[in-house]
C-alpha cells in the first residue's frame, strides 16, 4: 500500500484554526477483496500530558476504512520462448499449444475454457461469439492440465470426463457452480461432455497454471490459413453479467480481451494425383517389358519428397473390387511387380493449378493376361489432403503374345520338373526292383543245386 502525506505542505496552526489537505491512497494490483482499515494519527510539536498522565505528542486518532471490492479478471497468455502462436501442419495432424491461465482477479474463481472459430471474409475474419467448432468440420480441440512433479519435470494431467450433471426441475438454465457440482474432482480439471465443455479446478487470486490446447486437424481439411480463438472464462461470466471486467463476447480486433488468445494454423500439405495412365501397346513377350505411360500431379500448397510408385498385377482390369481392396489394404507384396522412387515434386506457384511429371513404368511381361493398377504412395507415408486419387488402373488388360499358349508353356515348365523327377524315381524303384528279383533268382538256383547234390551223394550212400 503506498499513502502519500503532503507533509511539505504542513503549516502551524493555532487555537480554533484548520487546514484541508488531501491524501492520496494508491491501492496494490493485487490485493484480495475485503475489509482494510487505515489509521491515521495526528501529533503536536510539543508534547502534552494525557488523561493516563502520561506524556504524549499524540492528539488524534482516525480510522478509515478501505472497502476493495471483489474483482474478477482471468487471463490467458503464451510466453514467445516456449512456443509459438503460429504454426505450419498438415491435415489429419496434431498441434499443441502450450499457455497459462491466470486468475488475476482478487477472489478465487473457477474458470472454463472455451474455442472459438472464424470465417473469413476478404482480408477480414469474422469470429463467432458462441463458442465451438463452427464450420470445422471433424476438427477438435482438447485441453489438458500441466502439473509439477518435480523440480523440473512435469505431467500433463487428461481432463475427467463426466458425463453430465444432475439438474433440479425448474432450474434447467441455472448456472453450474463448479464447487458444487464437481466437489469430488476438486483438484482435477473436468471436461462435461454433455455441454462440450472443460472445467478448471479452483484458481486462488493472482495464480497461473499452465495448460496445453491440442488441436486435432481434420484428414479432410482443406489446405488454407485457420485460426482458432482460445478463451478463458470466469465463474462470474463476462462484463454484461458483473464478471470478468474486460471480457466481451466480441472478438473483433479492438476488442481482443486478455481473457483470449488466438493461434493460427497453416495447412500446407502435397496432394499427389495420378492424372493419366496409358499403354501404347497391351502385349508384349515373355520376359519383355510394356512400357506404362503415368502423368503424377501435385497440386497440393508444398512439395512432395520420396514418392514411391509401383505397378500392381491381379486378374482383372479395372475392377472396382480389387481398387477397394487396395484402398483399404495396399498392394500384396506377391503382386507389385514394379517398384520406382522419385525425388520431389514441387508445389505449383500462384499462376498454376498443378505441378505435373511424366513417368514411364516398365511393366514385365508374364504369361497370359493380367489387370495392372498404378499405386502412388502405396504405405501412405505422404501426408495428402486426398488419398483416394493415388489409385489408377490400366484401361485393357496387359498380356502376353502367346495368350494361352504362353500359360500352357508356363504350367508345362513349372510341372515338367516335378514330373520328371516323379518318373526317375519310379524308374529307381523298377531298376531296384529287377535287381533283387535277378539276385534272389540267383539264390533259389543255388539252393536247387545244392539240394540236387545232396540227394545224390544220399543214394551213393546207401548202394
Amino acid at each position: 500500500w503506498d499513502i502519500d502525506i503532503p507533509r511539505e505542505t504542513l503549516i502551524e496552526l493555532s487555537r480554533d484554526t484548520d487546514q484541508i489537505f488531501d491524501i492520496t491512497m494508491n491501492v496494490p494490483d493485487q490485493v484480495e477483496a475485503g475489509v482494510y482499515m487505515v489509521i491515521f494519527q495526528t501529533f503536536s510539536e510539543e508534547p502534552y500530558t494525557d488523561e493516563s498522565g502520561r506524556l504524549t505528542r499524540l492528539r488524534f486518532t482516525q480510522s478509515i476504512p478501505v472497502y476493495v471490492q471483489e474483482f474478477y479478471d482471468m487471463q490467458i497468455t503464451m510466453d514467445s520462448t516456449v512456443d509459438n502462436a503460429i504454426k505450419t501442419s498438415a491435415p489429419g495432424r496434431i498441434v499443441r499449444f502450450e499457455l497459462n491461465i491466470t486468475n488475476n482477479g482478487n477472489v478465487p474463481d473457477w474458470p472454463t475454457l472455451n474455442n472459438h472459430t472464424a470465417n473469413r471474409d476478404g482480408e477480414a475474419l469474422i469470429w463467432t461469439e458462441l463458442p465451438g467448432m463452427g464450420a470445422l468440420d471433424d476438427w477438435s480441440v482438447e485441453w489438458r492440465l500441466v502439473k509439477q512433479i518435480g523440480t523440473d519435470l512435469t505431467t500433463e494431467e487428461v481432463c475427467e470426463t463426466v458425463a453430465s450433471l444432475e439438474t433440479v426441475s425448474g432450474e434447467e438454465d441455472a448456472a453450474i457452480d463448479p464447487a458444487v457440482a464437481f466437489a469430488d474432482l476438486s483438484d482435477r480439471c473436468v471436461y462435461l461432455e454433455s455441454d462440450e465443455r472443460y472445467f478448471m479446478p479452483m484458481m486462488e487470486p493472482y495464480t497461473t497454471y499452465p495448460v496445453v490446447a491440442i488441436v486435432k486437424i481434420s484428414p479432410s481439411a482443406k489446405l488454407d490459413t485457420r485460426s482458432i480463438g482460445l478463451k478463458v472464462v470466469s465463474k462470474m461470466g463476462n462484463m454484461l453479467e458483473g464478471g470478468d471486467h474486460d471480457d466481451s463476447p466480441s472478438w473483433a480486433a479492438e476488442n481482443l480481451d486478455s481473457n483470449e488468445f488466438i493461434v493460427t494454423l497453416r495447412l500446407r500439405a502435397p496432394n499427389l494425383v495420378i492424372a493419366e495412365v496409358s499403354v501404347s501397346d497391351d502385349t508384349g513377350d515373355i520376359d519383355t517389358t510394356i512400357p506404362v505411360r503415368v502423368i503424377l500431379r501435385n497440386d497440393g500448397n508444398t512439395h512432395a519428397t520420396d514418392i514411391e510408385i509401383v505397378l500392381c498385377e491381379y486378374p482383372d482390369a479395372s475392377d472396382k473390387d480389387t481398387i477397394n481392396e487396395i484402398r483399404s489394404n495396399g498392394c500384396d507384396d506377391e503382386s507389385i511387380v514394379m517398384r520406382q522412387v522419385i525425388g520431389a515434386l514441387l508445389a505449383p506457384d500462384d499462376s498454376e493449378d498443378y505441378k505435373e511429371i511424366e513417368l514411364i513404368l516398365l511393366y514385365p511381361v508374364s504369361a497370359g493376361s493380367h489387370g495392372v493398377y498404378v499405386v502412388v504412395d502405396p504405405s501412405n507415408e505422404i501426408v495428402e489432403t486426398q488419398e483416394s486419387d493415388n489409385i489408377k488402373p490400366v484401361e485393357q488388360e496387359l498380356k502376353s503374345s502367346g495368350g494361352m499358349l504362353d500359360v500352357a508353356g508356363e504350367v508345362i515348365g513349372k510341372t515338367a520338373l516335378p514330373f520328371a523327377v516323379i518318373l526317375l524315381t519310379f524308374a529307381l524303384f523298377g531298376v531296384v526292383y529287377l535287381v533283387g528279383r535277378g539276385r534272389r533268382q540267383d539264390v533259389l538256383d543255388r539252393k536247387a543245386e545244392q539240394s540236387s547234390l545232396v540227394s545224390v551223394l544220399a543214394g551213393n550212400d546207401e548202394l
